[in-house]
């Protein structure tokens, strides 16, 4: 019997309770890998009875100053920024190519999520060079700082890390919504249902040269794929064995910062308990072209309905 054999049958003989408890830190934090655009792992310090692997995606907990009190308590929004990054051989910097600001509300078993076109201008500038300057919790700050909410938990995926994601979840089904042929992504897609594996998923995520608005196309598309991969995820949680698959993917790819058991337990129960039916995906409203894009004068009013419960209540 393989070491994953012998690790599944226990996880079998721990009862439903032990494995929903288990699932729930697993699937939630998965969502999580997902979202941005669906990792040797140790957990804060904790050794995990399970072969180690490459690092696919960074989990990290931030320090929430100035609105403390709205993200402590059991009812309180969580906000969870979801970064990929263009980090790749050959290229430098590090900035941020797919920016998603996901607000979670306990109460109404919802979630939105904020699709941030990476050229949106803050302060002077294209929103995506925090991460060049600060890594993930730096564009938190940045995107947090924008919306008008403390961010909790970053999470941070790089090109290799996506693709190695998507194919370790077994790819994900989207239903491409037009025509795509790009050569500099790579993007070679017919509409309708088409099931990606991580070098396809990431095409798709970046193809923005097709669309004569670019980038908010694409943000729009990458929001898409995530709650496509949201929903392919919550299926395979279903059964014993998707559960398990889901568990070790997190605990041998993922490095956390900050992040404790409570943490993860917490965070997945969340997600667990939200349907992928009720999450939204939103693009922020934009102006002009160019190389930096300002907010559309509805953005202030969008926000404010995020702002207060981590959901948009109106269209």
């Amino acid at each position: 019997m393989t070491t994953r054999e012998r690790l599944f049958a226990r996880w079998r003989r721990t009862g439903r309770m032990g494995r929903a408890c288990f699932a729930a830190t697993a699937t939630g934090l998965a969502v999580a890998l997902a979202a941005t655009g669906l990792g040797a792992a140790w957990l804060a310090g904790y050794k995990v009875p399970i072969a180690s692997g490459a690092t696919y995606l960074r989990v990290e907990k931030l320090s929430v100053a100035g609105d403390a009190s709205r993200s402590s308590g059991p009812g309180a929004p969580i906000f969870v920024m979801l970064v990929g990054n263009d980090s790749r051989p050959g290229v430098g910097g590090s900035r941020g190519d797919a920016l998603h600001l996901l607000g979670i509300n306990p109460k109404l078993h919802a979630a939105t999520m904020l699709d941030i076109p990476r050229d949106t201008c803050w302060q002077g500038d294209k929103i995506n060079r925090a991460n060049a300057e600060g890594g993930a919790s730096e564009q938190a700050r940045a995107v947090g700082d924008l919306v008008g909410v403390p961010v909790t938990y970053a999470v941070d995926v790089d090109f290799a890390g996506f693709i190695a994601l998507v194919d370790g979840a077994g790819g994900v089904t989207v239903d491409v919504p037009t025509v795509m042929h790009d050569h500099y992504s790579g993007a070679y897609f017919q509409p309708g249902p088409q099931h990606f594996n991580g070098l396809n998923a990431l095409a798709f995520s970046r193809d923005r040269h097709d669309f004569p608005q670019s980038d908010i196309i694409r943000t729009g598309n990458q929001g898409l794929l995530i709650l496509a991969a949201i929903g392919q995820l919550e299926k395979e949680a279903t059964s014993a064995v998707g559960q398990f698959h889901l568990l070790t993917l997190v605990y041998q790819h993922a490095q956390l910062a900050g992040v404790g058991l409570t943490d993860l337990y917490r965070l997945g129960r969340l997600l667990e308990q939200i349907p992928a039916k009720n999450i939204r995906s939103v693009t922020i409203p934009t102006a002009g072209s160019g190389e930096c894009l300002d907010l559309a004068g509805t953005a202030s009013g969008l926000f404010a309905d995020f702002r207060d419960d981590g959901v948009l209540q109106h269209n």
